[in-house]
């Protein structure tokens, strides 16, 4: 046995230092009125590769933009002693008591009593965040930070007195959430799920009408780099348009050599039935992909009653498509735990309905699934939270039903075309019948496999093969045709298991 030490085991991936090759190179659009410090209207996107460089840039998760929201307690009659007051507040996890106040002979006028009240209130600041201000009867309360919108409706603030002590109550209004806590949290759930990601973000204006072209600004930002982007679109609406709209964007990037994938996630806090949402799977916009998911009872369940719109997991899922390979699912359930714990570990859909309503049935998932979105799921006996599937915005039948079979695709053109454009425009020897020659057939399958064949090699492809027709009439046309043909990799989306007893087995 060796001497007693202090011994120490180096970590490994705290530094976000980038992966070779660009396939988790990332992009998040987001729109607002409002800038993070780090951003102006002349500076819009920056690049991270880790929380802590988006928190140097001002995206903060400490609510300082924050508008808490100010309630009132009004004393209208002193009571006599030994009379309490308690006062408390229902937050989205439960009632929080503020304080007692107990009347003593020293509070002989309503006050008195309000400022005994605020002084009971201040006393549990470090506790429970409130604080109180009191001027003449009146006690004004302000809301911890976190709380957004959230106090802003219904009667969160509660008075129970005991004895003959009187006041009157306005509810908390004017709270206005942390637009900087919901965009921190998107890209500390990118960099939870792929620590070394590379992730460009961009703070766009509203649009009076979202076309989505600042993808286009983001991607040729990233001079072409970006493979995933995702879009939160937290002021308005959840629209199928919006998902065509973004599929047209990235097509239009795919004629220019820069291709991605895309995720879209967007504001469904008014759907009040998850199963009335449009079906996907009648569109063509297999380069789109949208999130319908969100934590239940965690730190995005907090966001979403702070905000009132939905959160979702668009941070995770972008972080999850980063971290796999092209050619895998984000629903591989050995590799893409999406919980940690605590995070997505109750689950929710982005309207906040729990998966543990009753109306959440197996029914409702199963045709949700059939409508290509994606969202979590739990295995009974398995712990974690798993995507359902990596689905595209485009029937089954498609070649291009999902995520990976777009990403391989994608990475397949990329190499294919740096492969080939010092090929573009030289010369082509030809035999005396016309044909191309033996040795131009052999250069240009080598040159056009050789990234597709790394590919093979990285498991991102089963097999591949280039055939260049010898006899094309180039003369004529200028025109090279050159053919590729993919075999991909399978995904095991269903397990069928054969069980049975036997009296004897061989």
């Amino acid at each position: 046995m060796a001497l007693n030490n202090i011994r120490f085991v180096l970590g490994q991936g705290g530094l976000g230092r980038p992966l070779p090759g660009q396939d988790y190179i990332s992009g998040l659009v987001f729109y607002s009125a409002t800038l993070p410090s780090g951003f102006s209207t002349t500076n819009r996107i920056k690049q991270f590769f880790s929380v802590q460089d988006a928190e140097n840039a001002g995206i903060l998760a400490d609510y300082n933009d924050e508008t808490q929201a100010t309630g009132t307690y009004t004393v209208t009659a002193v009571g006599t002693n030994g009379n309490t007051v308690t006062l408390a507040v229902t937050e989205p996890s439960g009632k929080v008591v503020l304080g007692t106040y107990t009347k003593t002979a020293a509070e002989s006028a309503v006050g008195d009593v309000a400022t005994a009240i605020g002084a009971a209130i201040n006393a549990g600041t470090q506790s429970h965040g409130y604080t109180a201000t009191v001027a003449a009867a009146v006690v004004t309360i302000k809301a911890r930070k976190g709380l957004g919108v959230f106090l802003n409706s219904g009667t969160p603030l509660t008075a129970t007195v005991v004895g003959t002590i009187a006041g009157t109550i306005a509810q908390f209004t004017g709270g206005v959430a942390s637009l900087q806590a919901v965009w921190h949290y998107h890209i500390a759930e990118y960099f939870r799920i792929q620590p070394q990601g590379n992730l460009f973000v961009g703070f766009f204006a509203v649009p009076g009408s979202y076309t989505f072209s600042e993808i286009i600004t983001l991607q040729n930002y990233a001079n072409g780099a970006i493979r995933q982007v995702g879009i939160y679109k937290d002021g308005a609406a959840f629209s199928a348009a919006d998902i065509t709209a973004i599929h047209n964007v990235c097509n239009t990037l795919v004629s220019q050599h820069k291709e991605l994938i895309a995720l879209y996630a967007a504001d469904m806090a008014a759907v009040t039935d998850i199963s009335t949402i449009a079906d996907l799977s009648v569109l063509n916009a297999n380069l789109c992909s949208a999130i319908i998911s969100q934590d239940g009872a965690a730190l995005g369940a907090q966001l979403f009653a702070a905000y009132g719109k939905s959160i979702t997991t668009l941070g995770a899922a972008l972080g999850a498509v980063a971290l796999a390979k092209v050619s895998e699912s984000i629903a591989w359930v050995q590799k893409f735990n999406i919980s940690n714990g605590t995070e997505c570990d109750t689950l929710a859909f982005a309207n906040g309905k729990l998966f543990s309503d009753a109306s959440v049935t197996d029914n409702l998932l199963s045709a949700l699934q059939d409508k290509r979105y994606i969202f979590l799921r739990k295995f009974v006996g398995y712990a974690g939270s798993f995507f359902n599937e990596n689905s595209s915005a485009i029937a089954t039948t498609s070649d291009y039903a999902y995520i990976s079979d777009n990403r391989t695709i994608q990475k397949a053109t990329r190499g294919v075309y740096v492969s080939l454009v010092p090929v573009l425009n030289s010369p082509i020897t030809l035999n005396a019948d016309g044909t191309l020659a033996d040795t131009v057939i052999t250069y240009l399958e080598t040159e056009a496999e050789r990234n597709l064949a790394q590919m093979v090699r990285d498991g991102e492809l089963s097999a591949e093969q280039v055939v260049v027709n010898p006899t094309q009439n180039i003369l004529q046309t200028g025109l090279l045709v050159i053919t590729v043909n993919l075999v991909p990799i399978g995904t095991a989306r269903n397990i069928q298991v054969n069980i049975g007893f036997n009296v004897s087995i061989s």
